[in-house]
């Protein structure tokens, strides 16, 4: 305003422009408010009168007189707010225990294309040998059969189960992942299990006995 009064008069002119086209392109929505915008801008039509199509019109021109101005929109307190969420049957303490549930939860990971899951080659497999990793506390080295070739897989799972468990599960794997050394030792692939320790740790295995080697759609 003080560097260059008329290039702030155009913004200002811009802008008001802008906030009668969307009282115009709100209009069905908040019929009443956009109705309250017109009168603050001084536009002597009525709404109801205006098109879509010509919405973005700048009507507003050089030396155009507001009207009065008052509060669009009343804030809202928050004591309103608890009362209406009282009235409601809501209470703070629940929304609490909700979002304490909820944090429990690891967050979802970015979306994908069924194109990028159908890259990824599951297939059961059959462990044949299980060893723990020397100087390792948490890997387990997996020998498991494919059906049409056997592996080796290196998994983080001796925390929460021993060997001598493994020996014989047909368990899920990734058969295309790239190999990966893991203390040394070479991991040609990995097998799926729940991420969560202690009484919910899994293996995700067959519910059936299925031959090594099968695809997973």
């Amino acid at each position: 305003m003080k560097t260059n009064p008329e290039q702030c008069g155009t913004t200002l002119n811009i802008c008001l422009n802008i906030v009668r086209s969307l009282a115009v392109l709100l209009s069905p929505v908040i019929p009443f408010s956009s109705d309250k915008v017109f009168k603050m801008l001084n536009q002597h039509s009525a709404i109801d009168n205006e098109q879509w199509m010509n919405a973005g019109e700048p009507q507003l021109l050089d030396g155009h007189q507001l009207g009065q101005s008052e509060i669009l929109f009343t804030k809202i307190e928050d004591t309103t707010i608890e009362q209406e969420l009282s009235a409601l049957g809501h209470n703070t303490e629940v929304k609490s225990e909700t979002e304490s549930v909820v944090s429990n939860y690891a967050a979802l990971k970015p979306q994908i294309t069924y194109d990028d899951f159908a890259k990824i080659d599951f297939r059961t497999a059959r462990i044949i040998e299980a060893e723990v990793v020397p100087k390792s506390k948490k890997l387990l080295r997996l020998q498991i059969d494919l059906g049409f070739e056997k592996r080796q897989i290196v998994a983080g799972i001796a925390e929460k189960t021993t060997p001598e468990q493994l020996i014989g599960k047909t368990i899920i794997v990734v058969a295309n992942l790239a190999p990966a050394k893991l203390m040394g030792v070479e991991s040609q692939g990995m097998l799926l299990a729940t991420a969560a320790d202690g009484a919910n740790f899994a293996l995700l295995t067959s519910s059936t006995n299925v031959e090594p080697g099968v695809g997973i759609k």
